[in-house]
């Protein structure tokens, strides 16, 4: 008997051995199948991620941009009678900048809104960033401003 009870034992250990020496292919699939999800879904936050610092570096851009062509009016002293597109080459990319005059509280002053959109391919794309500026004509006195006398009309000047 223990000569049969010493080939059992033999018997189990090898089994015992084989069910220890590696994962079986089912366990390798289901583990690959996981690695797949995580690394789909790594790659659609890192390009989420990717797509909105673009966004957020293009509006930056534009602000400055804006910002320098409010800069070149006031050291111009350029007095806007008219609305005005341009095209800017600055930050490295092509810009289309739009000037829209509006009349201020008095003849002295115009407010010039300022939209930046970028050019790409030839094309303007949406405004991404637009400021509004105060823009004073050094030929004509500002004066002062009756504040009461317009609350009293209800605004108007």
């Amino acid at each position: 008997m223990s000569q049969h009870t010493n080939a059992y034992d033999k018997a189990a250990s090898s089994h015992l051995e084989q069910s220890q020496r590696g994962f079986t292919l089912i366990e390798v699939m289901v583990a690959l199948a996981i690695l797949a999800v995580v690394a789909v879904a790594a790659s659609r936050a890192s390009s989420a991620y990717l797509s909105s610092v673009d966004i957020l570096r293009t509006r930056t851009l534009a602000h400055f941009v804006a910002q320098n062509a409010a800069a070149d009016l006031r050291i111009q002293e350029t007095w806007l009678t008219a609305n005005r597109t341009q095209t800017i080459n600055a930050q490295g990319r092509d810009w289309q900048v739009v000037m829209t005059v509006n009349e201020a509280i008095t003849p002295a002053l115009k407010e010039v809104n300022i939209s930046v959109a970028p050019i790409v391919d030839g094309q303007a794309r949406t405004a991404v960033t637009d400021i509004s500026v105060m823009l004073s004509n050094s030929e004509q006195d500002i004066g002062s401003l009756d504040m009461a006398g317009l609350a009293a009309s209800g605004g108007a000047p």
